[in-house]
């Protein structure tokens, strides 16, 4: 869940149409229009990130959001139990923090896509979720579309997900056994196996340098 308080305005006469804003915006607030890029007031969640990447002409600047907008999946529209079937397919329990920012759920992520919500951008003003640093919440997105069985492509130069491929390749449970056997110290067998029984990993990383130990 996320509540707006700005949104960016866009400069005309210092635009100079190179596109850097569209290709990194999580909500596709902006758009082209000819060589000048506009913006959609509805959909932009001021997380700035098109004003980092006009920074070498500063055509975009920042303003309150004159009509805050809260961004959530209510609990009473979760449907079940798809939403937990969703996030078991994902690897994910309902009330794990998918992203760290807004706080949002995989349950409110999973209601979302399973209430017809399918692209990346949708899913950001339905929840929330990528207002903020979009760093970590990106790879619980793809995972949880893909396991509804959805599909993203994107060109190259669409900056708004994983360049190749969708993320959802990369995780714990994908390591291969050799090189897991290769870093003892991270305990990732363990914590693979404990994760495939539906426990909690109880290994400690590092065990020789744990804190108090002293080997003088």
């Amino acid at each position: 869940m996320f509540i707006t308080s700005a949104i960016v305005a866009i400069d005309d006469e210092k635009c100079v149409g190179c596109r850097r804003c569209t290709a990194v915006c999580p909500s596709e607030a902006l758009s082209m229009d000819g060589h000048l890029a506009v913006l959609t007031d509805s959909k932009c969640v001021g997380c700035f990130k098109c004003v980092e990447a006009c920074y070498p002409y500063s055509a975009i600047s920042i303003k309150r959001d004159p009509q805050p907008r809260e961004l959530k999946v209510p609990e009473a529209d979760y449907p079940q139990p798809e939403v937990d079937d969703l996030c078991a397919k994902a690897r994910f329990a309902p009330d794990a923090i998918v992203c760290v920012c807004t706080q949002t759920t995989a349950a409110e992520m999973a209601a979302a896509i399973v209430n017809g919500v399918h692209t990346p951008e949708e899913l950001t003003l339905a929840t929330g979720a990528r207002t903020k640093c979009g760093m970590w919440c990106l790879t619980p997105t793809m995972r949880l579309l893909d396991a509804h069985g959805v599909t993203i492509d994107r060109p190259a130069a669409d900056r708004r997900i994983y360049p190749e491929g969708s993320g959802t390749e990369t995780a714990i449970w994908t390591i291969p056994e050799h090189v897991a056997a290769k870093y003892p110290e991270y305990r990732i067998a363990e914590n693979i196996a404990a994760i495939e029984n539906g426990t909690s990993p109880q290994a400690q990383l590092f065990p020789d340098i744990q804190p108090g130990r002293s080997d003088s």
